[in-house]
């Protein structure tokens, strides 16, 4: 009898250990998953030149933003211009691009410059060793060729939308390298990989090579913890960071939207520590380890960096990047108008670009 209590208590274990660890891993695939995507209804108009979208919070947003279709096109679209009240839904301008004939759904992004913006063809920008994408800057500007700066995006969004902070610098006179972590460049980031950090950092040793005496990193979102880590990879050449909407540390961020959620410390320890684990990373969709300790290191110490961040960030609130402002000497940070989280630019592009600017005319 002893001996069949021990085997159903043994099962029993057996099962709790077996049901935390699927739990843990299901957890490990949200930390490290780029999320649902979110489409916003496309409604009929006579004009080529207008489009017409449900409302809702982020297409009521001032400032300038992407469509994306999912035939792969793309439109930039300008601020609101009308509201009809009959149906809920809002006319905004169409920059560029064209709307594809029956198209009734659409991803509202904030990647809404294009590589025309910065004056290079789509189909011809050109690419580095790592296949890092190469944006020149002011060629009359004596800090060409000495100063790059390096832009990551996070997850959940494509390499187009670092070019918001290419086209900042490079009206600075700066010229930028574009991470592409490891999918083609226009398409949505779907998750974190093992490799992210070194595709980084193998973008600044390409810097190094076309010249670079200093790199500035700069990060979006998840793009910011990759930025650090990199950076601390390459102390010599790394003289500066720009962190927008940043997470500045992998395990402290998600510890803090656990908390508000409701989820267990234990089980997001645990499902850290299966993303650290090579073999235990599988569960999670990822081959190989992702380096946490070094994503969650956090702001480095005497290195000049900018971060712009909003209160209107709900994904990654400001609070955690005032903390960091307000004991580090080193780190400045520039809240703008309340905007959703990596949008700071298409809400206040003035804002933005001038934070930009000054901090790299202080450097």
């Amino acid at each position: 009898m002893k001996r069949s209590a021990g085997v159903v208590v043994a099962g029993l274990a057996a099962v709790a250990v077996a049901g935390f660890g699927i739990a843990s891993a299901m957890v490990a695939r949200r930390v490290i998953g780029a999320g649902r995507v979110h489409y916003s209804e496309v409604l009929p108009t006579s004009s080529p030149k207008t489009v017409r979208l449900e409302r809702n919070a982020a297409t009521e947003l001032p400032g300038r933003y992407g469509l994306e279709f999912d035939d792969g096109s793309r439109v930039i679209v300008g601020p609101v211009i009308g509201r009809e009240t009959t149906d809920g839904s809002v006319m905004r301008a169409v920059i560029a691009g064209r709307v594809p004939p029956g198209a009734t759904r659409a991803r509202f992004t904030g990647a809404a410059v294009t590589p025309a913006d910065l004056g290079v063809d789509e189909a011809r920008v050109p690419r580095t060793p790592s296949g890092a994408w190469r944006f020149d800057g002011d060629a009359d500007s004596a800090a060409h060729d000495m100063t790059w700066v390096v832009h990551t995006h996070g997850l959940g969004a494509s390499p187009l939308a670092t070019l918001r902070s290419v086209q900042a610098v490079q009206r600075a006179g700066l010229p930028s390298l574009v991470t592409c972590l490891g999918s083609a460049f226009v398409e949505r980031r779907s998750g974190a990989d093992a490799t992210d950090v070194d595709r980084v950092i193998a973008a600044i040793d390409d810097a190094v090579t076309l010249g670079a005496r200093r790199v500035i990193v700069c990060g979006w979102s998840y793009g910011a913890a990759l930025s650090l880590a990199a950076a601390r990879e390459r102390p010599e050449v790394v003289h500066g960071a720009i962190l927008i909407s940043p997470m500045l540390g992998l395990s402290e961020t998600v510890l803090h939207a656990a908390a508000v959620a409701g989820v267990p410390r234990v089980l997001v320890h645990s499902a850290l520590a299966v993303l650290s684990t090579p073999v235990l990373a599988r569960s999670a969709g990822v081959r190989g380890a992702v380096p946490v300790r070094a994503l969650s290191a956090g702001p480095i110490d005497g290195l000049p960096t900018l971060a712009i961040h909003s209160p209107g960030d709900t994904t990654i609130p400001v609070e955690l990047t005032r903390a960091v402002a307000g004991r580090s000497p080193s780190f400045e940070l520039v809240e703008v108008d309340a905007a959703p989280h990596g949008l700071e630019w298409n809400v206040a592009p003035e804002a933005f670009e001038t934070a930009v600017r000054e901090w790299l005319g202080a450097r």
